[in-house]
């Protein structure tokens, strides 16, 4: 067992042009081939620069497995497959990540994609015909479900010179031939202490000293959603760096100014809930009160609203759950 421990790259397990690396902080030396070693110190080479030279999106998207959190079952599996590549030397399985916005489909897809080898990264309504399509090893489409267009591409997956890796929030928009071709790994919503912990990550990056209560209070609104939790503590961060100090109270204020209740709900999801106070409603109703479209109510707002309990689906339309909302204004 300990011979592999040293006789592989911690990150890729391969064998071939190993050299130790320093590990930060007060970490242990770590085993990593040429490759992996590159691109390890080109991280800490770009996480040392100053984060005024980055984008949000740049600072808060997870690079490795290892920063990504959450996903756990998605990221053993395709851990194994990754190994198992690099023992029979078969192309890794087209894969098609699927589930509500927000959950990190395109992230796990491009690091993956990079523990493969060389990728590119396409947008599926980009896409036109072969003549479009990249030929590196590993293609990113996301949004797979928008290519208009589709035929050519199971020629392209059936003669495994490329894997394929598709991201979707509808995957049941697919024809049956194309998901058929694909191992389908689903996202699922995070809980309360994952969100926490990657607004803890986000905020190390910004060099931001977050006090417990804020990371909690962020997550706890963050409606399961990464993307919601991480941009909602942009806007908490924004607060904070203009003032002295936060706490319990002066947090409560600034969620109150934004009209972010403990639940998370906004208001689009008060505006929703307002429509089904005295009587069941459809879609088409809902659309018309809200002035919100079909699409955000069905993929954005909606969700949510019926995981946790505050709306139901009847034969009669949408009505209210057993959860109350809060009484906060």
């Amino acid at each position: 067992m300990f011979d592999w421990l040293f006789s592989h790259c911690t990150i890729c397990g391969t064998r071939k042009d190993l050299i130790i690396v320093e590990g930060e902080s007060d970490s242990q030396n770590i085993l990593l081939c040429n490759a992996c070693a590159s691109k390890e110190l080109q991280k800490r080479y770009n996480k040392s620069n100053s984060v005024k030279d980055s984008g949000w999106n740049e600072l808060i998207t997870p690079k490795t497995f290892k920063d990504y959190i959450g996903q756990e079952s998605i990221k053993n599996e395709l851990q194994t497959m990754l190994n198992a590549n690099r023992v029979h030397g078969i192309s890794v399985q087209h894969c098609l990540f699927s589930g509500g916005f927000g959950l990190g489909k395109t992230s796990v897809a491009k690091i993956f994609a990079d523990m493969i080898g060389n990728y590119s990264f396409v947008v599926g309504g980009n896409i036109k015909d072969k003549d479009d399509f990249p030929t590196t090893p590993v293609v990113v489409v996301d949004e797979i479900h928008t290519m208009k267009n589709e035929e050519w591409l199971l020629g392209i997956m059936d003669a495994g010179r490329q894997t394929i890796l598709g991201t979707t929030t509808t995957a049941g928009s697919l024809s049956g031939p194309l998901r058929s071709r694909f191992v389908s790994l689903v996202l699922e919503p995070y809980n309360v202490d994952e969100l926490q912990r990657m607004v803890n990550g986000a905020a190390k990056n910004l060099r931001y000293s977050c006090p417990s209560f804020v990371s909690k209070e962020v997550a706890q609104r963050g409606k399961c959603i990464a993307r919601v939790a991480l941009f909602l503590f942009k806007r908490v961060y924004d607060r904070a760096i203009l003032n002295k100090q936060v706490t319990p109270a002066i947090l409560k204020q600034w969620f109150e100014d934004m009209k972010i209740d403990p639940d998370g709900l906004d208001n689009a999801d008060r505006a929703y809930l307002n429509c089904l106070s005295t009587t069941p409603a459809g879609i088409q109703y809902l659309t018309a009160m809200t002035g919100l479209d079909r699409i955000t109510l069905e993929e954005m707002v909606e969700p949510y609203l019926l995981n946790k309990g505050f709306v139901k689906r009847t034969p009669r339309g949408r009505v209210l759950g057993s959860r109350e909302v809060a009484k906060v204004w």
